[in-house]
């Protein structure tokens, strides 16, 4: 049985401590910015976890939803992004909500001063509510990134996430995916990209109450990386997806979180293939200020035993 990765994740809270900015014309926003860490990761795996991420990658939408330049002046002088001409995107993408047209929803992630190249730069995640028609900003939550060897972020790895997630009665979260580019080390046990963050909207700050990675690889039994000739290798890849369930605590629903999981049995030096299909699910509960993940053993609940609960 495999260890379960080691939450590393980049987006940590940081105590409320808002600060006032001054816009052209728009409300104040209420900016809470997370410290920086690492982001949850564990390498990449040659054949076996290049399939993988090969699967992973035909699900994953290329870029379309690039920002308006209205709305990247906006957030530029909301003092959101660098001002001035040329400056430098890792990477963005915005769309106006389904549940309310009249709002355009932006991700937007920039480099810090002396940082340059992709793979050892410091990054601001800005996520952010605008008004469709005037492009006024009147939510925001900010998020520092660090890269390193198993995490850089392109152009293309910001993803928004516009299902109905109905957490109470007028309370929909939106979702922002970030996917990691990076090869990350040659043999690792375990991997995971495609990090899910649901927001809510808290007056003028949005407010992560879940987090999670929706693309997950491990190895059961074997060695993927060596090449001697019948080496037995078993491997899971499972993809994760959120429901909303019908009963609540605190006032927002319960989320059930399905892994959908392929075993694969291969021999090395052999054209035979054998998988098999199964699904293991988690409730979490919401404890006020944000859905308990105690649970999904950082996204490897289902490495555990087999069941639903």
């Amino acid at each position: 049985m495999i260890d379960p990765l080691r939450h590393r994740r980049a987006i940590r809270d940081a105590a409320p401590s808002p600060t006032r900015r001054r816009g052209s014309g728009a409300l104040a926003i209420v900016r809470t910015i997370a410290t920086p860490s690492r982001r949850q990761r564990c390498g990449g795996a040659l054949v076996l976890l290049a399939a993988a991420n090969a699967a992973a990658a035909s699900d994953w939408t290329p870029l379309r939803d690039a920002c308006a330049r209205q709305t990247l002046h906006a957030l530029s002088e909301a003092g959101l992004l660098p001002a001035g001409e040329g400056v430098s995107l890792a990477a963005q993408a915005c769309r106006a909500w389904p549940y309310d047209p009249s709002l355009t929803l932006a991700a937007v992630a920039y480099p810090l001063p002396g940082s340059d190249a992709v793979g050892e730069r410091a990054l601001r995640l800005v996520v952010a509510v605008l008004g469709t028609a005037d492009a006024q900003v009147h939510a925001v939550h900010e998020t520092s990134l660090e890269e390193d060897a198993a995490f850089a972020l392109i152009e293309g790895g910001l993803r928004l996430d516009t299902a109905r997630y109905d957490l109470a009665e007028g309370v929909r979260a939106f979702g922002v995916v970030v996917r990691s580019s990076a090869p990350g080390p040659s043999c690792p046990d375990a991997r995971a990209n495609d990090e899910l963050t649901l927001y809510v909207r808290d007056g003028a700050a949005l407010r992560p109450v879940f987090s999670s990675n929706l693309v997950l690889w491990a190895r059961v039994e074997g060695e993927p990386c060596s090449w001697s000739r019948g080496q037995y290798v078993v491997t899971d890849n499972a993809k994760l997806t959120i429901a909303i369930e019908n009963t609540a605590h605190h006032g927002f629903a319960d989320l059930r979180v399905q892994a959908d999981v392929t075993r694969t049995h291969s021999v090395v030096g052999s054209d035979r293939e054998d998988t098999s299909r199964r699904r293991a699910s988690r409730v979490l509960r919401y404890d006020g200020t944000r859905y308990d993940q105690t649970a999904l053993e950082n996204g490897f609940f289902w490495a555990q035993e087999p069941s639903d609960e």
